[in-house]
């Protein structure tokens, strides 16, 4: 199986070092952007099996709608992973640090063998290569992974960006679930979690070193049913819903959240379900204004719950393509401008590589 992992940086990702160490195999795309320092690309170079993407050669339509200086960049790297055969596609942060030391991550986000102790693995006649699961469902409409984090400031589980906030109030259920097909895997993000802005300025940075024993064992979602935040910074697809995941940067800090919105609506035509829990990785965050992240999210706050329930009235296609062409011709007039255009050119890049 061919596995990618996908980035981009304007620091030397020296943790992609830890990253290497956990699998030789698997290939890195490395997306650069104008701000990447020049020490970067000597870093990466003696890194083995790691392709540098500039971007800027008029290869895919995308690329100067994406534009520069923007996290969004990792799109380019996720075209070029596709390009090169990749059939799981994972993606990371570079200020995520993997905390297994048996060096596990790669098949802790994606599959265990079996007889490995194994509660989820690639069954081998699936011909996406997606892993099956027997275990625990949660269910409730919306799902909020970060309410099994508990934060060291001991008030309240910490709640997952993307997550509606007038949805905090919820309570999970939890059943009992064999032969789940997964299509997206998100590992949780310790230390400095993957918080809102508001909670971050509120509580004034907890860190999360403990989590649930159910994320510890690993808990699925199932689209048709319940709707949870996804994000970019721990997370691992399958290459036929890779399209699913354009990041649009007028959506500010809910690019990856609506991407991930997209790519759950788009799993209910197929029957995949979301599985959350290991690999951690513990973030130690990149310098942030916290106020600008605040403005950055606010749009998307506003937007979230309207944003999927445009979603929820797309059906008819057969093809994860062709259903995202419908999305895309259908906008609602709320949508920042721009966006069908860029929508359009990545669904015609991504038919260039699949």
């Amino acid at each position: 199986m061919k596995i990618a992992l996908i980035t981009t940086t304007i620091n030397v990702p020296r943790v992609l070092s830890l990253y290497r160490a956990h699998d030789p195999d698997v290939r890195f795309f490395v997306a650069m952007d104008e701000k990447t320092p020049r020490e970067t690309r000597a870093f990466l170079e003696q890194l083995d099996n790691t392709e540098l993407v500039y971007g800027a050669t008029g290869s895919y339509a995308c690329e100067q709608l994406i534009g520069w200086n923007t996290i969004a960049r990792r799109n380019i790297a996720l075209l070029e992973a596709l390009k090169w055969g990749a059939e799981i596609l994972i993606s990371c942060d570079d200020d995520n640090i993997p905390i297994d030391g048996y060096a596990q991550y790669f098949k802790k986000l994606w599959y265990h063998p079996p007889g490995h102790g194994a509660r989820w693995y690639r069954h081998r006649e699936d011909i996406n290569g997606a892993p099956f699961f027997n275990g625990i469902k949660v269910g409730s409409g919306w799902f909020d992974p970060g309410s099994l984090q508990f934060p060291s400031d001991g008030i309240d589980p910490v709640c997952q960006r993307g997550f509606p906030q007038s949805q905090r109030l919820g309570c999970a259920t939890f059943s009992a679930v064999t032969g789940a097909k997964i299509g997206v895997a998100q590992g949780m993000v310790l230390g400095d979690s993957d918080m809102p802005a508001v909670d971050r300025i509120s509580r004034q940075y907890p860190a999360v070193h403990q989590v649930s024993e159910l994320l510890r064992a690993g808990i699925v979602t199932d689209p048709r049913e319940t709707w949870a935040p996804l994000n970019s910074q721990n997370i691992a697809f399958i290459r036929e819903l890779a399209p699913c995941f354009l990041m649009v940067p007028s959506y500010g800090r809910y690019d990856d959240i609506y991407a991930g919105l997209v790519a759950q609506r788009v799993m209910r035509e197929f029957g995949y379900h979301v599985h959350f829990g290991q690999p951690f990785a513990a973030q130690e965050r990149n310098a942030h204004d916290l106020l600008k992240d605040l403005e950055a999210e606010l749009w998307g706050m506003q937007h979230t719950l309207e944003f999927a329930a445009w979603l929820d009235g797309f059906l008819g296609q057969t093809s994860v393509i062709g259903m995202l062409r419908v999305m895309a011709t259908n906008l609602p007039k709320w949508i920042p401008s721009g966006t069908q255009e860029l929508w359009l050119a990545w669904l015609d890049d991504c038919e260039t590589v699949l």
